[in-house]
C-alpha cells in the first residue's frame, strides 16, 4: 500500500498561524518577555492521506462566563492559650458569617476550614543567656464561600474587612453544565470539518464516501487563574559617580500591575465568544474525523 501526503496551502491556513500585534499594545509590553502561548494547540498541519483514508481536524475554542464562583479567605489569630486564640477567631468569623447571610449568602454556601494552629516561641534574655519559651498559639482558618453572580464579591471584601479579615486567598471561577459546552464545540468543530472537506476533496479531486469516524478528540480548559499575567511599568535614572558609596539611596515604590490575559487564539479554526470583557473560563476542543476514499 502506498502512503501519500498532502501539503495543502490554502490562504486561511495561512493567516490562521498568525497573530496580529498592534502598534497600540499598552504598557503589558513591560511584561513581555518569554511569553508562552497559553491554549497553543497542537493540530495537524500536515495532510495524511493513504490510498483508502483522508483525515481532517478542527480546532476550536469558547469563551464561558462562570455561573458560580468560589472565594477563599484567610485570618489568622494569636492568643495565650488555644481556647482563647480560638473564641478569639470564631467571634470575628461568626460576625463575618452573619453580615453573609444579610447579603443573600445562606449558612449551607460557607465553610469554614482550620488549617493550622501553631506554637508562638520567643526568648527571655538575663545578661549573656538567652532562653526560649512559648509565649502563645496562633491559629489559621480558611473562610469558603460560594456566591453569584460575580459583582457580589466587592461586597463580600468589604464585609471581610469589617471583622479584620484581608487575605483573600483565591476566587475560583465554576461552569456547572459542562456537557453543553462539550456539545457546542462539537457541532463547531464539526462544522469546521465540513468546510475542510470541501475544499480539500476539491482540490485534490477526491471522492470521499458519506460515512466517517472519529479518528481522535482532546478537550482543554484554561481558568482565569493561570492566566493571569503582571508586570511593572516604570523607567528609571541611574546615578554614576566615584563618590557614590557617600549616598543613601532610596528608590520609589513601584507597584505591580496584573491583567486577564486570554489565550492565543493562533491556530483555531473558530473562537465562540472571542471578545469578553469579563475574565472567562477558556475551552478548546480538537477533533479528527477520518473519511473513506471511494473507490473509482
Amino acid at each position: 500500500m502506498r502512503n501519500y501526503i498532502f501539503l495543502l496551502a490554502f490562504p486561511f491556513l495561512l493567516v490562521s498561524g498568525l497573530r496580529t500585534e498592534a502598534q497600540q499594545s499598552g504598557n503589558s509590553t513591560y511584561g513581555q518577555g518569554y511569553n508562552p502561548v497559553y491554549g497553543k494547540i497542537d493540530t495537524a498541519d500536515k495532510l495524511f492521506i493513504t490510498d483508502s483514508t483522508f483525515i481532517i481536524p478542527a480546532s476550536v475554542a469558547i469563551n464561558v462566563i462562570a455561573d458560580q464562583y468560589v472565594v477563599t479567605f484567610s485570618t489568622v489569630e494569636q492568643a495565650d492559650d488555644v481556647w482563647n486564640c480560638n473564641a478569639k477567631i470564631d467571634k470575628r468569623i461568626n460576625a463575618f458569617k452573619s453580615e453573609l447571610n444579610k447579603m443573600g449568602i445562606n449558612e449551607t454556601d460557607v465553610f469554614v476550614d482550620m488549617t493550622t494552629q501553631n506554637k508562638i516561641y520567643d526568648y527571655k534574655v538575663d545578661s549573656n543567656y538567652a532562653e526560649q519559651y512559648i509565649k502563645g498559639f496562633e491559629l489559621q482558618k480558611n473562610i469558603i464561600i460560594r456566591f453569584a453572580p460575580v459583582s457580589k464579591l466587592d461586597e463580600i471584601v468589604i464585609a471581610a474587612s469589617n471583622h479584620e479579615i484581608y487575605d483573600l486567598v483565591k476566587v475560583d471561577y465554576i461552569v456547572s453544565d459542562l456537557q453543553a459546552v462539550y456539545a457546542k464545540l462539537f457541532e463547531a468543530a464539526t462544522k469546521v470539518i465540513d468546510q475542510k472537506k470541501t475544499l480539500y476533496t476539491g482540490a485534490t479531486h477526491t471522492t470521499l464516501s458519506p460515512s466517517s469516524s472519529i479518528y481522535g478528540e482532546k478537550m482543554y480548559s484554561f481558568y482565569p487563574g493561570q492566566l493571569y499575567k503582571s508586570y511593572k511599568a516604570y523607567e528609571s535614572s541611574d546615578v554614576y559617580g566615584s563618590s557614590l558609596n557617600n549616598y543613601v539611596i532610596k528608590d520609589l515604590r513601584k507597584s505591580t500591575t496584573f491583567y486577564y490575559d486570554a489565550i492565543n487564539y493562533s491556530g483555531f479554526d473558530n473562537v465562540i465568544n472571542p471578545a469578553v470583557t469579563e475574565p472567562a473560563v477558556e475551552f478548546a476542543l480538537t477533533l479528527q474525523m477520518q473519511y473513506k476514499i471511494a473507490k473509482k
